[in-house]
């Protein structure tokens, strides 16, 4: 329904420059149909969707050339908790040694994770549910210089020390506190206000094949996740690799900037303004298309942390109710023997 609604309107701005300057017809229209395919682009670059078992994984496999970037992206839409982990590691195998399915399949058996100057391992927890961010080693409280004084004299200078000590520890501790809570709201902002997915980037340290999995643990969930790589999408300002809205788009605005008015017969002046106003117009575009996906992920991700929060309260009332049932029962019991053995009042 919206890619219609978005062709009606570029066939409308179509029909209103031709009547306006009939000369600047075939430009316009070329132009139009770059603008309508963008709005079929995103079947190209829509990331895997993938139901992962409990207890299991599914993996992602892909080449990459010596120091070539690679993006992770990975987004848990649903499952009776989000929770997953995510593993990238690699090099499996060279390039050259993988000429089918079952040579990959061999190299994977074979193969054995471990971080080093030439390979990668690395492994994090896709937290949906409670999104608590990692604490960084800087954030630890140093206490040796307490170990250090306990072999000292307990004089009144010593007291004052390790209550100088004492506060600073808690300072720190406050501290570190206040950090992991700002970066916790900033994590929840990036899923669930801004429906961001989950970003890891590395740069390939050797030439070979890579894969990145998704493993379940206690439940089943459905992933959304993808790898690109440099040699495909290019990278933008944060040294990360593009997506494929945004390798489109630079795509298209190369094609633009090296058409002229000469080549499409009209004058120069309505030229560069029309031309402008079709890169504002696809850039409008994009934005909106990439509002929708995070606004489809902010509203999944709140539907099932709302449906999570409402079966364990559910299933904590009926154990309120059983247990409230069950100490009823023994005291209905307890109240009746008692009488039945104590003599008759009266």
């Amino acid at each position: 329904k919206n890619a219609n609604t978005n062709a009606d309107t570029v066939t409308a701005t179509v029909t209103v420059a031709t009547a306006a300057s009939p000369s600047m017809h075939r430009f316009v229209l070329s132009c139009a149909l770059v603008v309508t395919a963008c709005l079929h682009r995103q079947a190209e670059g829509i990331p895997l969707q993938m139901t992962v078992n409990q207890r299991s994984s599914e993996c992602l496999f892909d080449k990459l050339d010596f120091e070539e970037t690679a993006t992770v992206s990975a987004f848990i839409l649903s499952g009776p908790e989000l929770k997953a982990t995510l593993t990238l590691e690699g090099p499996i195998a060279e390039i050259e040694d993988i000429s089918s399915a079952s040579d990959l399949q061999t190299a994977l058996n074979s193969f054995t994770a471990k971080a080093s100057e030439e390979s990668v391992a690395y492994s994090t927890l896709l937290d949906f549910e409670h999104l608590r961010p990692e604490v960084d080693d800087d954030d630890s409280v140093d206490d040796d210089d307490d170990g250090k004084m306990e072999g000292k004299d307990s004089d009144a200078d010593e007291v004052e020390r390790r209550k100088k000590q004492r506060e600073k520890q808690r300072e720190q501790f406050m501290a570190a506190k206040e950090k992991r809570e700002k970066l916790r709201a900033l994590e929840q902002k990036k899923v669930r206000e801004d429906g961001e997915p989950f970003v890891h980037t590395i740069v390939a340290p050797k030439k070979g094949w890579y894969k990145v999995c998704i493993e379940a643990s206690y439940y089943q969930v459905m992933v959304e996740f993808e790898m690109r790589k440099e040699s495909d999408l290019g990278l933008n300002k944060n040294m990360q690799v593009n997506t494929y809205e945004e390798r489109d788009l630079n795509q298209e605005d190369e094609l633009l900037d090296k058409d002229t008015a000469a080549e499409e017969g009209i004058k120069d002046e309505d030229f560069q303004e029309t031309r402008t106003s079709l890169k504002n117009l696809r850039k409008l575009l994009n934005d909106i298309q990439t509002m929708q996906q995070q606004e489809r992920r902010r509203l999944t991700v709140h539907a099932e942390t709302n449906s999570h929060s409402h079966s364990r309260m559910v299933l904590s009332s009926v154990l309120d109710t059983v247990l409230f049932m069950a100490v009823t029962s023994y005291q209905v019991y307890t109240i009746r023997k008692w009488f039945s053995g104590a003599p008759a009042l009266g």
